[in-house]
């Protein structure tokens, strides 16, 4: 039962952190702390001693990588933070298939974004209006990929592997 409230706990996060960074290009820090805060009683309760350090230097390679990616304006701040949780959660285990999610969704996500970059337009005509394609379409506009909806996609089909 306890478990599950960890799980709740991290979709909870990620689903917010996705919302948000869609909304926004903004992840909040409180997702962030929340997730780091929340990992060592998930590990006092379900992990080993070494399993949770090798949980913590996952995320911190995770994160020493994505700030050498956040240094050369690759990607926000918020993305390398909410990358380095994620692998906190994932582990060695599961953190080679969350950046495999990650990148094919971060892929197929810049893929549409250069789509209607390019025939916006067209789409406009084809679909029906709706928030979520005016949002897209002024991403697209601007060149903006939130890509925190990757991360958070990633990590939510990832959790499902967890203990």
């Amino acid at each position: 039962m306890i478990l599950l409230g960890f799980q709740i706990l991290f979709v909870f996060c990620m689903c917010y952190a996705v919302v948000s960074d869609f909304r926004e290009l903004l992840i909040p820090n409180w997702i962030i702390v929340t997730l780091v805060a929340a990992f060592p009683p998930f590990a006092l309760l379900y992990l080993g001693p070494m399993d949770f350090l090798w949980h913590v230097l996952v995320a911190s390679v995770v994160l020493a990588l994505t700030t050498a990616f956040f240094v050369a304006n690759w990607i926000g701040g918020g993305d390398v933070k909410l990358m380095a949780g994620a692998a906190l959660w994932t582990g060695p285990q599961h953190v080679t298939s969350f950046l495999l999610v990650m990148s094919a969704v971060g892929l197929l996500l810049a893929i549409v974004l250069l789509g209607l970059r390019t025939y916006g337009v067209v789409v406009v005509r084809m679909l029906p209006d709706n928030s979520f394609l005016r949002r897209m379409l002024v991403l697209a506009h601007k060149g903006q990929c939130p890509y925190g909806v990757a991360i958070g996609a990633a990590a939510l089909v990832t959790v499902l592997q967890l203990h």
